[in-house]
């Protein structure tokens, strides 16, 4: 990964130059500038300050040798899930035929490294059990985690890391220290937000899923609840996968529009300087990669609310069946994005 000091900077005066044609003097000259002092801090462990040099100099220019570097730096910090990214975005560039070597030569380089950055990647799933979900955020060090997140396995950077769940139900935090190559479970432990400590569980319960009459017939407390619940699943369900259903369409289009400027751009001008189009097609593919991200997340949360509607009207049946003389049941549910169980007696 070391090259000698004079050459590196030498070719990266000719890359940005061969790059950035379409830049004012001014962001090439900048550019080159800090490529040139990012490189150094690299080779002289200022891993930091490399980060923060080639960031700047992508934004002036685009250049896969500046992502490389980009990545090996965030990977010698530990910031091992954007170095993942960083490795990922050069490997998956469409380089042209005329791409200069630096560049193929980077994109090389980046899928030789990535399945190192890959295996000390560890993961954490993050699950949430006591009370119901519904309304619930958790977040993850201060930042929100989205509801498609949790129950499944994220890919997290080593070290310490606070999880915590807020909202109609709460959670005490939860440090855990995390190390490379390991996968770990995080449980936070859900309470009712605004419920007495003396409430009787049962009643609270009841007055959850908004049952009046804990005593009446044969009639158990919790049906009434649960079959609304089930309706209001299917229905974030159905609106889910609808949603997905549109965005995953939307984003095919523009996919297809963002491929049509490209080819405009490329008969106007094979290096991809062709002014306006070139920026409606960025614009474009832009829009496109949005669309898919959120058709996805919509589907995911679709078929969520469907699994969760489908085990409310189980449950429902269940309760329905109970008698008036056995003893008062006592159910937690405990849900994740790909199972729902139940925790309790009968």
């Amino acid at each position: 990964m070391r090259r000698p000091s004079c050459l590196a900077a030498g070719a990266w005066v000719l890359l940005s130059s061969a790059l950035a044609l379409g830049q004012t003097d001014l962001e090439r000259a900048t550019a080159r500038e800090a490529a040139t002092s990012g490189r150094s801090a690299f080779e002289s462990g200022q891993y930091e300050k490399a980060i923060d040099q080639f960031l700047r100099a992508e934004q002036l220019v685009h250049a896969p040798p500046h992502l490389l570097f980009l990545a090996r730096s965030q990977a010698k910090v530990g910031k091992l899930v954007a170095a993942h990214e960083t490795y990922l975005k050069i490997s998956r560039e469409t380089l042209k035929p005329n791409a200069p070597k630096a560049f193929s030569d980077a994109q090389a380089s980046a899928a030789q490294e990535l399945p190192a950055v890959d295996a000390r990647m560890p993961y954490v799933t993050v699950t949430l059990q006591g009370a119901p979900i519904e309304g619930v955020k958790v977040e993850m060090d201060g930042s929100p985690l989205a509801p498609a997140m949790i129950g499944i396995p994220l890919p997290t950077d080593p070290g310490q890391h606070v999880f915590k769940a807020s909202g109609t139900a709460t959670s005490d935090p939860l440090t855990v220290t995390v190390a490379e190559a390991v996968k770990q479970n995080v449980v936070l432990e859900l309470r009712a937000t605004g419920v007495p400590a003396a409430t009787p569980a049962v009643a609270v319960e009841g007055a959850q899923l908004g049952t009046s009459d804990l005593g009446a017939g044969d009639r158990s407390p919790r049906a009434p609840g649960l079959r609304i619940a089930s309706y209001i699943s299917f229905g974030v369900g159905v609106l889910g996968l609808g949603v997905g259903t549109y965005f995953l369409l939307k984003a095919k289009s523009t996919d297809d529009d963002a491929s049509k400027l490209f080819d405009q751009c490329v008969a106007i001008d094979p290096d991809g300087n062709c002014g306006a189009v070139r920026t409606e097609y960025d614009a474009k593919d832009s829009d496109a990669s949005s669309q898919r991200t959120v058709g996805i997340v919509s589907t995911i949360v679709g078929g969520v609310g469907v699994a969760a509607g489908v085990t409310f009207l189980l449950l429902d049946a269940n309760s329905s069946g109970k008698s008036a003389q056995q003893k008062t049941p006592h159910v937690t549910p405990v849900f994740g994005l790909d199972s729902v169980g139940l925790m309790g007696t009968f």
